[in-house]
């Protein structure tokens, strides 16, 4: 039997996973991650992806390239390195290859198989794009899955012959996507969705990044520049990660040889983005909208995404639905999961001849076997 995984390749972050004695786990990258930023500098030789590539970001390094998935299927989207032409294809390959390579190192054993997740909007271009860099990464594409639907899958929803729906949403670092997935007797549907492409964990640490230098401008007369503000911008995501699990966060800001310690409190955090919280609530409504029904109908909501940790998150989807979201698994890795899970049941299927099911998208239908 050939060997598979199940991969998320996400805007911001990547997870691959695989089937262990039945049950979907995660595979470390080779930094010990369970994710992956999916970050790439051309300016090393061969290029950096993930943890190090993100490291070089960090510091300002001008070769360093992300959000690259927005543009994968733009032909005039080109990234030109020590006279070299890439394109977004050839970013997403090797974040990929690196995925690969994590999976073979920690299995011990070649992979060959994967099934990969894409955003439910995706089109047919972008989906096939998505197979060309899985195939310039070296693997068979057993198929391209929705995001939502891999999530769904991994919190155990199957197509059963009890009828639900279920609301998954989904907020990224870099996009915020929202979907409604029909499970019917025979297939999981999306039949609604929507999202921001632009709206992100990435805004809820900006929010925190023009609050510290505001501040620190106002108290210096100094404006952060360079290094200084590349510093800040790390500071600023560590706060906000910081602040799902404490009530308050000392930042220590420094530039031009001044430095002073800030406060943030958990509420100021939460009063910085409200706006952005309403944003993500108008996509939603319109989702709903869209399918011609209302919260009552809704069976089930799940939280996918690494910025889903943050505690107003959970309280104000649970607020906005009256209802609490599924756990047991961890939104970063739920889509990865999925997708491996997704993995299994093909390449089982296509060993004992089972029948076909179907998956579907909101514009085009996959089927579950094949």
């Amino acid at each position: 039997m050939k060997n598979f995984v199940g991969i998320d390749l996400g805007t911001t972050f990547s997870v691959v996973a695989y089937i262990n004695k039945g049950k979907p786990e995660i595979i470390p990258n080779d930094q010990g991650n369970r994710i992956t930023p999916s970050v790439v500098d051309l300016g090393s030789y061969p290029p950096l992806v993930g943890d190090d590539a993100k490291e070089k970001q960090s510091l300002g390094d001008k070769q360093v390239y992300a959000f690259f998935k927005r543009d994968v299927d733009n032909p005039h989207a080109l990234y030109l390195e020590n006279d070299q032409e890439f394109t977004p294809i050839d970013l997403s390959s090797m974040v990929l290859s690196y995925l690969k390579k994590c999976a073979e190192e920690f299995l011990e054993q070649s992979v060959t198989d994967a099934v990969i997740t894409v955003p439910a909007y995706f089109n047919n271009m972008q989906r096939e794009a998505t197979i060309e860099a899985g195939k310039k990464a070296g693997l068979n594409v057993l198929r391209i899955i929705n995001e939502p639907t891999a999530a769904a899958i991994a919190y155990g929803v199957r197509p059963n012959q009890t009828q639900s729906k279920i609301l998954v949403y989904d907020l990224g670092g870099g996009t915020f996507d929202v979907s409604l997935v029909d499970v019917m007797d025979d297939e999981l549907r999306v039949i609604a969705t929507d999202g921001d492409h632009i709206l992100g964990g990435k805004d809820w640490d900006d929010r925190i990044l023009q609050y510290l230098s505001t501040k620190f401008e106002d108290d210096f007369g100094v404006e952060l520049i360079g290094e200084d503000f590349n510093e800040l911008m790390t500071l600023a995501e560590k706060t906000k990660i910081s602040l799902s699990t404490k009530k308050s966060v000392k930042v220590s800001v420094q530039g031009s040889g001044y430095q002073e310690k800030y406060e943030i409190t958990r509420e100021q955090f939460e009063e910085l983005t409200k706006d952005l919280m309403e944003r993500t609530q108008m996509l939603v409504n319109i989702v709903l909208e869209d399918a011609n029904i209302t919260w009552n109908d809704i069976d089930g909501v799940v939280l996918v995404g690494g910025s889903t940790r943050m505690p107003m998150v959970r309280e104000y989807v649970e607020k906005m639905s009256g209802k609490r979201p599924l756990g047991g698994v961890n939104p970063d890795e739920a889509v990865a999961l999925g997708a491996a899970i997704q993995a299994a049941m093909d390449v089982e299927a296509r060993q004992q001849e089972t029948p076909e099911l179907f998956l579907s998208g909101k514009n085009n239908q996959q089927k579950l076997y094949s």
